[in-house]
């Protein structure tokens, strides 16, 4: 039997102690998406315990072409907290072994709930910004099944998010992000991204997930972000390195790993 707060337990630990635990899928094969869920809400639930306050949400998987690659059959989502946020310079041994992923951030200016489409979260007085999301599963590897990483709230760990802005939909949808790595005595490496590789629309992505936390009986709450999914395929980060994200409609974001 899958015991849902000891497990919920370890993966705590091993964020905050910054040490890989065994794959839950290792411990307990039987593990479906529901006990997966439970073990993310489970492991939520110590965060507010120890007085951190709730950001918003981060999705996972939400690129088709990603998900093809993988063999991952749905998108998943993990909560975001306050500690989550990096400073522009962060010490790389806060994490076990971080990857970085280029986003559109949503943040809602009203609570948004129910069966909603793409076209109602347009139609709310929400900005839109840059973030650089750090993922850092608390595994061995990144050799990890889905539900795993569903299990560890999609392997959020750090995230920057720049200045808000309002989008019109047309500057929304025709938005490409550039992310750049700048390694001293090294030459730069970028990656370009389009906003449609998330879900074909990152307001369509940011209705997904009021969707599925309606089926858990949550609204996204008013103020909360919402990073809807990398665009570009992430970096593996590396110590001395500054991270830039680009986008002509909105203010960079940066990430120096010390």
């Amino acid at each position: 039997m899958i015991d849902i707060e000891l497990l919920a337990r370890d993966l705590y630990h091993a964020e905050v102690q910054s040490k890989p635990i065994p794959l839950v899928k290792e411990r307990f094969p039987e593990l479906d998406w529901a006990q997966a869920r439970a073990i993310a809400r489970a492991n939520d639930a110590l965060c507010l315990d120890a007085g951190d306050l709730f950001l918003g949400y981060k999705l996972g998987w939400t690129s088709e072409a990603m998900r093809e690659a993988l063999g991952v059959e749905r998108p998943n989502w993990g909560t975001l907290w306050h500690r989550n946020v990096c400073d522009a310079h962060v010490s790389f041994d806060r994490f076990i072994h971080p990857k970085l992923e280029p986003e559109l951030v949503f943040r809602s200016a009203e609570a948004l709930e129910g069966q909603i489409s793409a076209d109602d979260v347009l139609a709310v007085a929400g900005e839109w910004a840059l973030g650089i999301e750090v993922v850092d599963p608390r595994f061995p590897s990144f050799a990890f099944d889905a539900l795993d990483n569903t299990a560890d709230n999609s392997s959020r760990s750090g995230v920057r998010i720049g200045e808000f802005a309002r989008l019109s939909p047309a500057v929304l949808a025709e938005a490409t992000v550039v992310l750049t790595g700048n390694t001293p005595n090294r030459s730069d490496e970028s990656r370009t991204g389009p906003s449609t590789q998330a879900m074909g629309s990152p307001a369509e992505a940011v209705a997904w997930l009021v969707r599925q936390l309606h089926e858990e009986q949550l609204p996204l709450p008013a103020g909360a972000v919402v990073f809807t999914g990398g665009l570009t395929a992430p970096f593996d980060a590396e110590p001395g390195t500054t991270y830039h994200l680009a986008c002509d409609v909105l203010d960079e974001v940066s990430l120096t790993f010390e």
